[in-house]
């Protein structure tokens, strides 16, 4: 039987799709003769070798061609299902010291204020004081110098903390070990999810568990925020007192630039780092 040029394209096309590996039980049924005018061993052979080593699967598309089932199922890639709070609190985990979750922070890419920032303030001080300050994101100049407060900030910052024996330079009971909140410069008026608190959370949670301070100071509203702790100070505002974070004494301070704005936030400040003082007398 002699097909026309139409029927052998068509055929030509499905020994294509069989020598590709999509390969449908259709294929099975070629008859060498429709290829081949002569020489049909040839045929025989090339079909016969195809139906033996290529695996059936399924095909995409197909269901127009001629003699092809209509049900044919279309394969879809699986859908990712990456969380990126997940993967940070799995990252965090896996830091054993602080050197390995500094490297964590600054190789974790999910967090929307690296896209503003042009660096990292991770720590300052000394990571044996007895007292760790978590502080308030850093600013543009803050970045830029890798401290936690610069200009009139820093001298504030520095004062405040000396005014009870304690220091940057010092260790033990008169040093001080700074850790931003958030790392990064904060980009406003960003409103990707997660947030960046959010994603920040286990990493500072386990610099706090890997310092193990004996004191802790929150500057600011945010470290309280992302730490799960503003229940704790909200209803004492005016007051002095001393929370707790997972059994470690906690005081809230007011934040830097809210002092220098209104001196007057100095007092609730003063207040609590006299708490603070008191405690550490009465427990050396």
């Amino acid at each position: 039987m002699i097909l026309d040029n139409i029927q052998k394209a068509l055929i030509g096309v499905l020994i294509d799709y069989a020598e590709a590996g999509l390969d449908e039980q259709s294929f099975y049924e070629i008859r060498p003769d429709m290829l081949f005018e002569k020489e049909p061993s040839l045929a025989e052979e090339k079909t016969g070798s195809l139906a033996n080593q290529i695996p059936k699967t399924h095909l995409t598309n197909v269901a127009l061609l001629k003699n092809l089932p209509s049900d044919t199922t279309i394969l879809k890639d699986p859908v990712s299902t990456f969380d990126p709070i997940v993967s940070s609190e799995e990252v965090a985990k896996k830091a054993m010291n602080v050197q390995v979750l500094q490297k964590c922070v600054e190789n974790f890419s999910a967090f929307n204020s690296k896209q503003g920032s042009s660096g990292m303030v991770f720590a300052s001080g000394n990571s044996d004081s007895n007292v760790m300050v978590v502080s308030e994101p850093p600013g543009r100049v803050e970045e830029l110098e890798s401290v936690p407060y610069a200009g009139s900030g820093g001298e504030l910052f520095k004062k405040m903390f000396a005014s009870i024996g304690l220091s940057l330079t010092g260790t033990g009971s008169t040093g001080i070990y700074v850790l931003p909140s958030v790392p990064f410069r904060l980009v406003r008026g960003a409103d990707t999810k997660p947030s960046d608190f959010d994603l920040i959370k286990p990493f500072l949670e386990r610099h706090i568990e890997i310092i193990s301070p004996r004191y802790l100071v929150l500057i600011g509203k945010i470290p309280g925020t992302i730490l799960g702790l503003s229940d704790q100070f909200r209803s004492v505002e005016n007051n002095g007192f001393v929370g707790s974070y997972n059994g470690t004494p906690t005081i809230e301070i007011e934040g830097i630039n809210a002092m220098i704005k209104s001196p007057e936030r100095k007092r609730k400040t003063w207040k609590n780092l006299k708490l603070l003082k008191d405690l550490m007398d009465s427990e050396s």
